[in-house]
């Protein structure tokens, strides 16, 4: 009689542990420093406070952790989640592992209207959405309030359009015989990012949207005053000129293009008093910046590792959470609520003032195209247009050679 009741026990002690055992499951990420830091503690955050899911973050370098989750898709042996840069997401969804978002958001009514639409193009693939969000940055200008102040301008007015960009190099490089505005001018995706800027902010388009981003589009008005507007500002205006990177930090242009990241460098790096603004436009354009980032991706499991993951997607992205994950990491926030939450806006004018044209930016933020091959499309652009900036040939030859060597690539 004593060992059935011991045995009864111990059948139910097993059943109760093994009823309230939380789900293991791994998160492979690459964020390294105060980012990594703050993902450790959000982590052990999640962790504590529930029982069902225990999530273990793996750190993976960035140089290695596509080829990695590529690796781990043919043997079988991905983790229940992981997060890339957005320019790998459409590269990692064709291993066929990731989990379609879209039946657990309506299960859940999980308002994913809520992140700015533009940064969902990484993630939609067909009907399908296989990623969401989980950080952002973006591209703005930085001016020098020294050489402002010098050169006789407002130091608190910073240009709005392209003219004004002109018209205040101008009197910039008359005054100080410092440059007016520094471009990349080094090739490869550096160019190609910043000057997608421009051509959207002249309302082009990089690739044909309507063609599934198939066939080039730049090689069109938009492009060709784009591409004339940088060769103008060397050849024309005399304002910038053709030069290894680095001539803002040092005081020599009194303008850039550069990432809401160098909000945290900058300050270190420099001699002068610091503006950011968000970048202009021409006068016939609208404002438009660039976008970097990463985004959350779950991996087919089991049907109970899927639902341990998607709790901490969930938790991960809901506001108040993004709101401590932006404060400390200094990313852009990718949803609407966090950008117009009172505790976060009060914090960036507080304490990261310089940010805050960076935030306002994302509504204006577009996506490079979401296709496997655009590294090889942004390095084969990139060649030819430096041939117009090297003023080697003309700018409707540069983008028309551009258009041949992308259309060749996509088809």
């Amino acid at each position: 009689m004593r060992k059935h009741v011991l045995l009864s026990i111990l059948i139910v002690f097993t059943f109760v542990c093994f009823t309230f055992a939380a789900v293991d499951i791994e998160f492979w990420h690459y964020w390294d420093g105060t980012n990594g830091e703050k993902l450790e503690a959000l982590v052990s955050q999640f962790n504590e406070s529930q029982s069902d899911v225990h999530v273990k973050a793996v750190f993976v370098p960035s140089s290695s952790i596509v080829s990695k989750i590529q690796t781990s898709a043919l043997s079988g042996r991905t983790p229940a989640l992981a997060i890339s840069d957005i320019i790998n997401i459409s590269l990692i969804a064709d291993t066929g592992k990731l989990v379609d978002l879209h039946p657990l958001i309506k299960a859940d009514d999980y308002n994913v209207d809520d992140f700015y639409s533009e940064l969902l193009t990484y993630g939609t693939k067909g009907d399908t959405l296989v990623s969401l969000p989980v950080s952002s940055s973006n591209l703005g200008l930085f001016w020098n309030k020294d050489l402002f102040r010098e050169a006789g301008l407002d130091p608190e007015t910073p240009p709005t359009t392209w003219e004004e960009i002109v018209e205040f190099s101008q009197i910039i490089k008359e005054k100080t015989g410092k440059d007016g505005f520094e471009l990349y001018t080094g090739g490869g995706e550096g160019t190609t990012w910043q000057w997608q800027v421009f051509l959207w902010g002249a309302n082009g388009e990089f690739l044909s949207k309507a063609d599934d981003y198939r066939t080039a589009a730049f090689n069109s008005e938009a492009g060709r005053q784009a591409l004339q507007f940088w060769c103008d500002l060397i050849y024309n205006y005399n304002v910038s000129k053709i030069a290894p990177w680095g001539l803002f930090g040092r005081g020599e242009a009194a303008m850039v293009m550069d990432g809401s990241w160098m909000v945290q460098f900058f300050p270190n790096q420099v001699s002068f008093e610091l503006g950011s603004a968000v970048f202009p436009h021409p006068a016939n354009g609208n404002f438009a910046t660039n976008m970097g980032g990463e985004q959350i991706f779950l991996f087919n499991k089991s049907d109970e590792e899927t639902a341990a993951a998607w709790e901490f997607v969930k938790w991960f992205t809901q506001t108040s959470v993004q709101v401590e994950w932006d404060k400390a990491t200094g990313f852009i926030p990718v949803k609407k609520s966090v950008s117009e939450d009172n505790g976060y806006v009060s914090y960036i004018k507080n304490t990261r003032r310089l940010l805050l044209p960076f935030v306002e930016a994302e509504k204006y933020a577009q996506a490079r195209p979401p296709v496997n091959e655009y590294p090889e499309v942004s390095d084969a652009f990139a060649r030819e247009i430096l041939k117009a900036i090297h003023n080697r040939v003309s700018v409707e030859e540069a983008l028309g050679a551009a258009e041949t060597k992308v259309n060749d690539i996509l088809q």
